[in-house]
């Protein structure tokens, strides 16, 4: 029954390690909560406090250890949960559910091994003023980096910052991503070591005003990873390029990825409009959007499409376009507190050129 404040203890005396040690440990954290409506035609509507509104709410430690000549030993342990009520928001996946990685730097860059997010959504964030977050409103529906994927079992190497150059590299021996899990043997009762393997490589170079970044990112899936308990005979490939560039308080960002096969991370998971797999198909995502700035506020605005070929069909239906538009305000109360809201409206399904979806968000976030 002590060990819980043991364990405290053990961490808050990490955490206030003197400035002058070798050694460093931060605990850092996001509390983000707000209120909800939400509409899906069809579905019905709802609304109520949600967790996460702008990005995951989540804490975390982060730490650091000098080794001379340059080297250090880093690590990182993160987790999300549900501001509402206090549950991990990753089911079974324990405490440390976002990134539980070891690594080592210096002059010729950073080594990683553990679960953390593949290379690509490094850096693809600059292609939508909305970044990776603002569920419905982030760019995900139309480019499958930008959910974030995380993989387990998972190597990345980073470069330095070349002039402005820089490039990044994962592999995961075996990701468990939201698309590719695992299958179970005929009788159900032992779990089989179904891997799915992914690459995913991202290079950029830019300045402070300007950025372009390219990727391409492709899983190679063993015969018993399943997805909603199907197995597909798949190859999910992705590449892209897009940027972002200032005007003063206004920034340009866009986009384009385009998905082979089947999407590497399965589907936004606030866009109910699409298929997680599209065997022989491809879909072209583009996203253009802008942000202006406002003393300490920031409007945001963007539109996104995917764009299925006519070889992504359901029951002998060609998939339709499908559009998501997005405007939303943020305002610094102070360095690390900020309000914020947004609107975001999906138009047509892939095979429902009629169905559509609202969503809006009022929030609050904190940083520690």
């Amino acid at each position: 029954m002590k060990r819980y404040p043991i364990a405290f203890a053990i961490v808050a005396s990490s955490v206030s390690v003197p400035a002058n040690s070798a050694s460093e440990v931060t605990l850092y954290g996001v509390l983000d909560a707000g209120y909800q409506y939400l509409h899906v035609k069809g579905r019905g509507t709802s609304n109520g406090l949600v967790s996460g509104g702008q990005g995951a709410s989540r804490f975390g430690l982060r730490g650091s250890e000098d080794l001379g000549d340059g080297l250090r030993a880093n690590f990182m342990l993160e987790g999300a949960f549900n501001a509402m009520n206090g549950k991990g928001s990753i089911p079974d996946r324990g405490v440390f559910n976002r990134n539980t990685w070891l690594g080592l730097s210096g002059n010729f860059g950073e080594f990683r091994m553990g679960r953390q997010t593949l290379a690509a959504p490094d850096m693809t964030g600059v292609f939508s003023p909305f970044g990776a977050s603002y569920k419905l409103a982030g760019a995900g529906s139309a480019i499958n980096s930008n959910t974030t994927p995380r993989g387990d079992n998972t190597i990345k190497f980073l470069t330095p910052n070349f002039g402005g150059f820089e490039a990044s590299a994962s592999y995961s021996f075996d990701a468990h991503l939201a698309q590719n899990k695992d299958g179970l043997l005929n009788d159900d009762k032992f779990s089989k070591d179904a891997k799915d393997k992914v690459f995913s490589g991202v290079a950029g170079y830019g300045a402070e005003w300007w950025k372009v970044v390219a990727y391409y990112q492709q899983a190679w899936l063993q015969s018993d990873t399943s997805t909603r308990g199907q197995h597909f005979d798949v190859s999910p490939r992705e590449y892209g390029l897009g940027g972002k560039v200032s005007f003063g308080p206004a920034t340009l960002h866009a986009g384009w990825a385009q998905h082979r096969d089947a999407y590497i991370n399965g589907v936004h998971p606030n866009n109910a409009g699409q298929l997680p797999v599209f065997r022989g198909g491809v879909v072209n995502g583009y996203t253009v959007g802008m942000s202006y700035e406002l003393g300490a506020g920031k409007l945001l605005g963007q539109m996104q499409l995917n764009a299925p070929n006519h070889n992504v069909r359901y029951g002998g239906e060609h998939a339709r376009n499908q559009k998501v538009y997005s405007v939303g305000y943020t305002h610094d109360i102070s360095k690390r507190t900020n309000v914020y809201s947004y609107v975001a409206y999906l138009d047509g399904a892939w095979f429902d050129k009629d169905w559509n979806a609202t969503q809006v968000i009022v929030g609050m976030q904190h940083r520690f």
